[in-house]
């Protein structure tokens, strides 16, 4: 990396002495402004893509010389395969001020090709006859890696803070939105479902709740290669249902809850396990108020339960695109 950046600094200072020659030379000699305008371009965007091709992770170490003629990126050297040769022409069109591409790049262990000298060409030819462009629709495109939706599925084990609520293990979607560092979107869904006991007084049916939060809320990303930590605070609406588990001979029977708005501070790690797949571990702690209508003694009693719950969870998520 540091090596890279030397060279970029030292290109840049040669660049920046060539220009300036340029310039002298077309004020001492009376050269047309137009073709001091171009040599000038051609050389700063052969400085640019120089200095892409230095410091891409595959081509640094690669002899690649670089000569531009009106807008025209001319490519030569040597190359080991043909997919870094390529990488080098998508490297150089994306580069600003690239009209075209043309590539004398050797593949293997020959020896490298050699490019005419630019100026000599345009200097036997009319200075108004510019090369026509070399199309580079063949070119591929580097991609990047998909970073705007992955979706999937986490397993979750839930501990309330209610002793009537005991711990269980649920399962429920996980979605990213974005990548990198910085302020973001954070989406929430934190399900999870409980036993609960209720009885004033002789036995209760054993009923189990089921707790399913929507929560939309903001995180900040720490992002480290292949790793991302995000805190967050989130809130929204949870829609709650109830089964009864045990009914037998009771005294007490859960008959329906009412859904509840809920909120969860926490955070989420991500990492990346290839170019599609990520690995999820979360955790938080969802605050939520239950409130259950129960059947006692042949009549119906309002309850009120902390859903408050401490939840842990562990899921794998596809990136869409």
């Amino acid at each position: 990396m540091h090596g890279a950046v030397r060279s970029t600094c030292c290109l840049s200072r040669v660049v920046t002495a060539c220009t300036a020659g340029l310039v002298i030379c077309a004020f001492v000699s009376g050269c047309s402004a137009a073709v001091d305008r171009v040599a000038i371009e051609d050389a700063q965007t052969a400085a640019r893509v120089k200095t892409s091709l230095v410091n891409d992770p595959e081509l640094g170490a690669s002899a690649i010389e670089v000569r531009v003629e009106y807008g025209i990126v001319q490519l030569a050297g040597r190359v080991p395969t043909q997919t870094e040769a390529d990488r080098a022409a998508a490297v150089a069109r994306s580069v600003p001020g690239v009209q075209g591409v043309e590539l004398a790049l050797q593949v293997g262990v020959e020896a490298p090709t050699v490019l005419p000298d630019a100026r000599a060409r345009s200097r036997a030819a009319p200075t108004d006859n510019v090369p026509e462009i070399v199309p580079t629709d063949n070119v591929p495109e580097i991609e990047g890696d998909p970073d705007l939706l992955a979706v999937g599925v986490s397993v979750g084990l839930s501990h309330p803070r209610s002793p009537a609520l005991e711990t269980r293990v649920a399962i429920s979607p996980v979605i990213k939105l974005g990548s990198g560092e910085g302020l973001g979107v954070a989406v929430g869904f934190d399900w999870f479902q409980a036993e609960v006991q209720l009885a004033t007084s002789g036995p209760a049916a054993m009923t189990r709740i089921h707790v399913k939060p929507i929560m939309v809320g903001l995180s900040y990303t720490l992002d480290s290669n292949r790793v991302s930590l995000s805190p967050s605070i989130v809130a929204g609406y949870a829609f709650n249902s109830l089964s009864v588990t045990d009914r037998g001979a009771v005294a007490t029977l859960p008959v329906e809850v009412d859904n509840s708005l809920a909120w969860r501070i926490g955070a989420s790690a991500w990492f990346d396990m290839s170019r599609r797949l990520a690995l999820n571990v979360s955790g938080g702690y969802l605050m939520t108020p239950l409130r259950l209508t129960v059947l006692e003694d042949s009549s119906l009693v309002k309850q009120n339960q902390r859903g408050d719950t401490a939840i842990a969870h562990v899921g794998l998520a596809y990136r869409l695109f």
